[in-house]
C-alpha cells in the first residue's frame, strides 16, 4: 500500500505531510518526501515494523498511531476510510504469520528461539506440578486399579512433552553454533548507521534533509502519550529477556466448581477486610514482568474489534465487581438528595447536574486503570448510604423493610441494589432510592469494549431515569464513554464523549462534553457545559474544569464561580451486610475468592477461581440449552428496551 499521509514531528510541531509506502517484504514503513523521490529511491526515512501495536483514538476519525520500540509515531489520514485503510494494510502486514513474508522476513532470529524455549521450559514445569496435584487430587477418589493407570498415563505424558523440548533444544543448539560459526547474525536486517539521531536511508543525500525535521535528544521518551518524530529510524534490537507471566488453571469437576462450602459465619466474614482494604485507592502499577502476556493478547486482537467476549488477563482486575462500581456514584449521598430539596425546576436542575459532576471521582480507586469483575448471570449487589447532616428516619418503617434493603439503617438512608439480567449483551440493571425525599433511580446500562491499539475504548448504552415524586419530573441521563489508554506501561483513565440531562417536564437541559487528550497539546479529564431551556436562545450556565478535580460553572450575568470541588467533599463509604449474611450470588460472597487471591498478590489463585466462577457460568448456561428454560430475574423485570426494578417506592407508596 502507498499514498500520502500527515506526520507529526516533534521539532516544527506541526504535521507534514509525506508520501508512504508500505514494504511487506522487509517489514518496513518507508516515507519520502514526494512521490517524485518514490521513483528516483530517495528515502526521508523508515519506520521498522516488527512488534509495532497500531492505535486509532474513536474521537477522532482520521489520526492513527504506530507504536514501536518504546517509541509512538502520529499520522494523519485524509478522512475516516483512509485511515481504515492504512491501519487494516499495517495490521495485516504485523500480524501475517512468518512462513507468508519473503525470504528476509522469514529469516529465524536465534535469540528469538531461545527465548521461546525458555518459555516453553517454563510451561512445561508448571503443567507438571500441576498435573501432579490434579492426580493427587482425582486418586483420592478413584480405585487403586484406576489410580495407578491415570498416574501411568501422566508420567507418559509429561515424558513426552520432556522429549519434545529436549529436541528442540538441540535444534536450538545446532542454530547457536551455526552463527558462532559463521560470527554473522544472518537473522539481523542491515539497518541504515543512525547519525545524530537524523533517520536517513543510505540513499538520503544530505542536500534532501528538511530543516526542523532533526530530533533532538530530548524528543524521544519511552511513554506512550509522547510524540516521536518518524524521522528516525530503529536499529532493530533483541532488548532484555522478559519472562512471561503463566497463570494456570485448575481443572475441577464441573458440578463441584461452585459449590459452596459449609463453612461458619466467621470463616466467611474473614473475607470481609478483603473488601475493607480494597475500598482504599489503589495505584499499585502492573508489574512489567507481565508485558509478554498483554503484548501477546495485544497481538490476537484487531483494531475495533468488539473486546466484550475476550477474556483479559486476571491481573487486571481490581477487587470488585463492576455492579459494586456503579454504586459508587452515589458515594456523595447529600449531594443527590439536595436535588429534590431545591425549591424550583431551576434549581433542581442545576443541582442534578452537581451531582452528576462529583460522582466520576469516586468511581476511581486510584490513577492507574484497572478492570472491575465481570458479572455474571444472575450477580447481585446491596448497600445504602448514610447521608451526612440528615435526621435519622423511622427505623421501624415498612418502606425500608419492604423496600431493596431492609437491613438499610432507616428510611433516611439512601439504598442501592443492582442485578446482572442479561448476559449477551451484558446488562446491568440497578435501581436507587430514598424514602424520605421520595427519589428513585432506574437505570439499566450496557458497555461495549473496543479495541484501539494502546487504548481500549468503552461505550456506555442503555437508559438511567432519576424521578422525583413529589415534583412530578424524570431527569433522562447518559453517561460519557470510558478509556483505558497506555495499556502496555501505566495504564490511566480517560471519559469521552458528549452527555447528556434533560428534563421532558420542564424544559431543561444539560449538555456536557467530557473532552479526551488531544494527539498533541491540551490536557487531560478536562470538560465543557452547559445548562439551558428550550424557551431560551441560550444556556444561563457555562460549565468548564477537570471532573477529577474542580469544576466552576459560570451564571448568566454573574462571575465565574467553584461549582464542584472534588477535594472538599468527603466520600461516604457504601454499607454492606457481612458475607455470612449475604445471598451466594451477591457479588462479596460470590467473588470473594478472587477478592482474596487480588489482595494478597497471588494472581496463579485468583485466575483459577475466577475459571470456576465462569466455568460455572458456562455449565448453567448448557444446562438450560438441553432443558429450554430460560433464566429468570430476581430483582428486575423487563419494560420495552429497559429494565425496570419489581417493587419500586413509587409503587410501595401506591404513586403513579
Amino acid at each position: 500500500m502507498e499514498g500520502p499521509l500527515s506526520k507529526w514531528t516533534n521539532m516544527m510541531k506541526g504535521w507534514q505531510l509525506r508520501f508512504f509506502v508500505l514494504d511487506e517484504h522487509t517489514l518496513c514503513l518507508n516515507y519520502y518526501t514526494s512521490k517524485e523521490k518514490v521513483r528516483k529511491d530517495i528515502k526521508r526515512g523508515k519506520i521498522f515494523l516488527k512488534g509495532a501495536i497500531i492505535g486509532i483514538d474513536d474521537t477522532d476519525d482520521s489520526t492513527f498511531t504506530i507504536s514501536v520500540e518504546g517509541k509512538t509515531f502520529h499520522f494523519r489520514a485524509a478522512d475516516a476510510d483512509d485511515r481504515d485503510r492504512w491501519a487494516r494494510s499495517l495490521e495485516e502486514t504485523i500480524y501475517r504469520p512468518p512462513a507468508l513474508h519473503s525470504e528476509n522476513a522469514s529469516r529465524h532470529n536465534i535469540n528469538d528461539l531461545q527465548r521461546k524455549l525458555a518459555e516453553v521450559n517454563g510451561y512445561l514445569s508448571l503443567l507438571e506440578e500441576t498435573m501432579s496435584g490434579m492426580v493427587q487430587q482425582v486418586s483420592i477418589e478413584l480405585d487403586p486399579s484406576d489410580s495407578a493407570q491415570l498416574e501411568i498415563c501422566n508420567n507418559a505424558m509429561i515424558s513426552s512433552l520432556h522429549d519434545c523440548v529436549e529436541e528442540m533444544n538441540k535444534l536450538e543448539f545446532s542454530a547457536g553454533k551455526v552463527t558462532n560459526a559463521t560470527g554473522v547474525k544472518a537473522v539481523m536486517p542491515e539497518h541504515p548507521v543512525q547519525n545524530n539521531n537524523v533517520a536517513k536511508d543510505n540513499n538520503v543525500q544530505d542536500g534532501e534533509v528538511e530543516v526542523g525535521e532533526e530530533i533532538d535528544s530530548g524528543s524521544e521518551s519511552d511513554n506512550s502519550d509522547a510524540f516521536c518524530s518518524a524521522d528516525e529510524e530503529f536499529d532493530e534490537c533483541d532488548g532484555p529477556e522478559v519472562k512471561p507471566t503463566v497463570v494456570v488453571l485448575e481443572s475441577v469437576p464441573s458440578k463441584e466448581i461452585l459449590e459452596i462450602q459449609k463453612a461458619s459465619d466467621s470463616e466467611l466474614d474473614a473475607y470481609n477486610k478483603f473488601y475493607d482494604v480494597a475500598e482504599e485507592e489503589d495505584d499499585v502499577v502492573i508489574d512489567q514482568s507481565n508485558n509478554s502476556v498483554i503484548t501477546h493478547l495485544l497481538s490476537q486482537v484487531r483494531i475495533g474489534m468488539d473486546l466484550t467476549r475476550i477474556p483479559l488477563p486476571t491481573f487486571i482486575l481490581e477487587k470488585r465487581s463492576l455492579l459494586e462500581m456503579y454504586a459508587e456514584f452515589l458515594a456523595h449521598p447529600d449531594i443527590f438528595v439536595d436535588i429534590a430539596q431545591r425549591p424550583t425546576p431551576k434549581d433542581r436542575m442545576v443541582a442534578a447536574v452537581r451531582w452528576y459532576l462529583s460522582a466520576f471521582h469516586a468511581g476511581r480507586r486510584g490513577s492507574v486503570a484497572k478492570k472491575p469483575y465481570n458479572p455474571v448471570l444472575g450477580e447481585s449487589f446491596k448497600c445504602y448510604f448514610d447521608v451526612p447532616n440528615m435526621l435519622d428516619g423511622d427505623q421501624n418503617s415498612s418502606l425500608v423493610k419492604d423496600g431493596p434493603c431492609p437491613w438499610a439503617k432507616s428510611s433516611s438512608s439512601l439504598v442501592f441494589i443492582a442485578e446482572q439480567v442479561s448476559h449477551h449483551p451484558p446488562i446491568s440493571a440497578f435501581y436507587v432510592e430514598h424514602p424520605d425525599h421520595n427519589i428513585e433511580v432506574n437505570a439499566s446500562i450496557w458497555t461495549k469494549s473496543k479495541f484501539l491499539g494502546l487504548s481500549i475504548g468503552v461505550h456506555m448504552i442503555g437508559d438511567t431515569v432519576l424521578t422525583l415524586l413529589d415534583h412530578g419530573e424524570e431527569y433522562h441521563i447518559t453517561f460519557p464513554n470510558g478509556y483505558g489508554r497506555s495499556i502496555l506501561t501505566r495504564p490511566w483513565v480517560e471519559l469521552g464523549g458528549k452527555c447528556h440531562i434533560n428534563c421532558p417536564q420542564t424544559g431543561f437541559n444539560a449538555e456536557i462534553e467530557f473532552l479526551c487528550k488531544p494527539f498533541y497539546g491540551g490536557s487531560r479529564h478536562t470538560l465543557t457545559g452547559t445548562i439551558s431551556h428550550v424557551a431560551q436562545n441560550k444556556p444561563f450556565c457555562k460549565l468548564s474544569g477537570e471532573w477529577n478535580n474542580v469544576m466552576h460553572a459560570e451564571f448568566e450575568g454573574g462571575p465565574k464561580e467553584v461549582f464542584v470541588d472534588i477535594h472538599s467533599i468527603p466520600i461516604i463509604k457504601k454499607q454492606c451486610l457481612p458475607i455470612s449474611q449475604q445471598g451466594e450470588w451477591e457479588s462479596r460472597r460470590l467473588w470473594r475468592h478472587v477478592t482474596k487471591a487480588l489482595a494478597e498478590n497471588d494472581v496463579d489463585v485468583a485466575s483459577n477461581e475466577k475459571f470456576k466462577i465462569e466455568e460455572h457460568q458456562r455449565d448453567l448456561r448448557k444446562q438450560r440449552e438441553e432443558t429450554g428454560e430460560v433464566h429468570q430475574q430476581t430483582l428486575f423485570h423487563k419494560d420495552g428496551d429497559n429494565w425496570l426494578f419489581n417493587t419500586p417506592l413509587s409503587k410501595r407508596k401506591g404513586l403513579s
